[in-house]
């Protein structure tokens, strides 16, 4: 179901000044953010609250600058993406006609997200490049033309 952008805000608002107890490096760049209690699912420990970084590019900014992208070598983001969760999220920025989403933890680190092809937003069935998968089955995702959406997690998505 499509959502507006206040409505994916809040969303958020439950992990707001929250720190992730895990951050960490997955499959290609994709990243993983766990906030909430630890649950078991499909053999994978996740947080209540579930945040994925996938299908796209992206940027990690310090307080000094760049301290990684989504193209640096894995054993540099391996090393960099761990260290955000002594930080809590403490702010997050959707800009859907930028196709941009910034993720603000501590104050100090912002973590920049958009697709990361020119063919996934325009093919005719464009990834999320990004979800935040929540309690209840509900899922939040930013897709490139599609937007914001809020669905279940439990059924599968309609094709465009």
């Amino acid at each position: 179901m499509r959502a507006t952008r206040s409505a994916a805000l809040r969303c958020f608002e439950p992990i707001l000044g929250k720190r992730p107890w895990r951050a960490s490096l997955g499959f290609g760049s994709f990243l993983t953010f766990e906030f909430g209690k630890r649950v078991k699912f499909g053999g994978f420990w996740h947080g209540t609250r579930h945040l994925w970084i996938c299908m796209s590019s992206w940027r990690l900014d310090g307080p000094d600058g760049l301290l990684a992208t989504s193209d640096s070598p894995r054993k540099l983001i391996g090393r960099v993406v761990p260290r955000l969760a002594a930080h809590p999220l403490t702010a997050v920025e959707i800009k859907p006609r930028a196709r941009c989403t910034t993720f603000e933890f501590g104050r100090r680190f912002f973590l920049k997200v958009m697709p990361f092809s020119e063919e996934e937003e325009t093919g005719t069935d464009p990834a999320e490049y990004w979800l935040f998968f929540m309690p209840r089955h509900m899922v939040l995702t930013i897709r490139p033309r599609c937007g914001i959406s809020i669905d279940r997690s439990d059924r599968p998505r309609k094709k465009l």
